[in-house]
């Protein structure tokens, strides 16, 4: 049996809470509309410098107001990484960066105020942040950063147990409390706990402590929980929210595609709240359960100790139910969503990689020699490993690296082609390989017998 009864669970509403986006310029050879963006930052950069002269220990307040195009921006002082300058208002942060051959990097970056996407609604928040970006004459593809789902409940109170309750692949878990300077006023009162971290993570918090710390929270109660005839002012409220970075989403697989565009993205979020609710999952344990599971042991009748294999901890996650919390969860907005599929990534060859490999070579050679190390010997192992890759195969270790090289191409291509996936430095890579084959099969033609002594490979392996 598990332990919450007969609970009610009221949904408030359903929120995109965070919003972050890059605009990437969609025509670089447009060099007259680079130029004139380039124009509008150093103009802002202009302003910027004044703003800079401001002394305050707030960066918050170094900033010289400004209108751009009708719109009423602070441009600030100071600035985020890789970006030469930050514009805000009260509903959105934009950090604009020049254009430069030197880069590929974002231009535009616009945070969105959670206060902005639940008075607007996301749609129509965006649809406006993108009428202002045209102003800076640039044609673009947008590309989203970063995406906060949340809902709001009433009806169960989340204690310390239900951060053992969630079953999830992620291995990092915290807990959290209210911070020092609260706890005057709420003592050491549990608040929430997160599970995973930075490309996809849950948040599970009271929202209603958080508002009495941070009033300026307050929006989501008048906008949104007093306009539902459920929400019960003299309860708590809890917030479920789910992190996703651009890391995790450009490998996610829709019906439109690779949410690795803003429309791709938006035409699925009721899919990404499903993917979320099933990577983290709320399990119906009851509290002696939790204990056995904190504990890894048990309590029999007569008093004594049995402890509890991971194994058999892992077959009651897994035997167990979801908890009614979960099951009241599913959908998003009222939409049911289908399960997105993970795209098998393909990850670029690192120097990293091949210094592991030398470093595993060495380790596993001086175990062999129980902690002596004589070149000579190695260098004679490594000849006799080429020695039967050419009876095995008729070709050397070299040549069977390159043409693992090439199926590795092979496998990099189909990839790119269903995916659509773009990493940077592929194109080059391909090039470079082809060339290199092209210039080493022209020598071997050219000297068919050049083939290395055992004198000449050791001083290579030495040198």
């Amino acid at each position: 049996m598990g332990h919450l009864g007969n609970l009610k669970i009221t949904v408030l509403n359903d929120l995109v809470d965070t919003l972050k986006l890059h605009f990437y310029s969609s025509d670089l050879s447009d060099e007259k509309e680079l130029e004139d963006y380039n124009k509008i930052v150093s103009s802002f950069c202009d302003i910027k410098s004044e703003a800079m002269q401001i002394k305050n220990a707030d960066n918050q307040k170094r900033f010289i107001s400004h209108e751009f195009h009708g719109y009423k921006f602070r441009v600030m002082a100071t600035a985020q990484n890789n970006f030469n300058v930050v514009i805000q208002n009260g509903d959105v942060s934009i950090s604009l960066l020049k254009h430069s051959v030197k880069h590929n990097n974002p231009l535009i970056k616009v945070e969105f105020r959670a206060e902005f996407l639940c008075r607007y609604g996301y749609i129509k928040a965006i649809q406006s942040v993108k009428n202002l970006i045209q102003n800076f004459l640039l044609n673009y593809h947008v590309k989203v950063s970063e995406i906060h789902l949340a809902k709001d409940i009433q009806g169960y109170e989340f204690c310390t147990f239900d951060f053992h309750r969630v079953k999830t692949l992620s291995k990092t878990k915290t807990i959290f409390h209210n911070d020092i300077s609260s706890e005057y006023y709420f003592g050491n009162r549990f608040t929430g706990f997160s599970v995973g971290k930075g490309d996809e993570m849950l948040r599970v918090y009271n929202k209603t402590v958080e508002i009495t710390q941070k009033k300026q929270k307050a929006f989501i109660e008048v906008l949104k929980w007093a306009n539902n005839p459920d929400f019960d002012n003299k309860k708590n409220v809890w917030r479920l929210e789910f992190q996703l970075r651009r890391e995790r989403l450009k490998y996610l697989l829709g019906n439109d595609g690779l949410l690795d565009s803003l429309d791709n993205v938006l035409k699925s979020i009721s899919n990404l709240w499903n993917y979320c609710i099933n990577r983290f999952v709320h399990k119906n344990l009851s509290n002696t359960e939790v204990q056995e599971q904190i504990t890894q042991m048990k309590i029999l009748k007569n008093g004594t100790f049995k402890y509890l294999s991971a194994e058999t901890l892992r077959k009651r996650f897994q035997r167990a139910d979801t908890s009614i919390v979960w099951d009241s969860i599913q959908t998003f907005e009222g939409n049911v969503g289908y399960e997105l599929q993970k795209v098998k990534d393909i990850k670029k060859p690192e120097v990293q990689y091949v210094k592991n490999a030398f470093k595993a070579i060495i380790s596993t050679f001086v175990k062999l020699k129980r902690g002596d190390f004589n070149s000579h010997e190695l260098t004679e192992i490594l000849l006799e490993a080429d020695r039967e890759q050419r009876e095995k195969t008729d070709i050397n270790i070299i040549d069977n690296a390159r043409l693992k090289a090439l199926d590795y191409m092979s496998h990099a291509k189909v990839f790119y082609e269903k995916t659509g996936i773009i990493e940077d430095g592929f194109d080059k890579f391909n090039k470079d390989l082809a060339n290199n084959l092209q210039q080493t099969f022209a020598l071997i033609e050219n000297e068919p017998s050049t083939i290395l002594t055992f004198e000449q490979f050791q001083k290579r392996l030495i040198a």
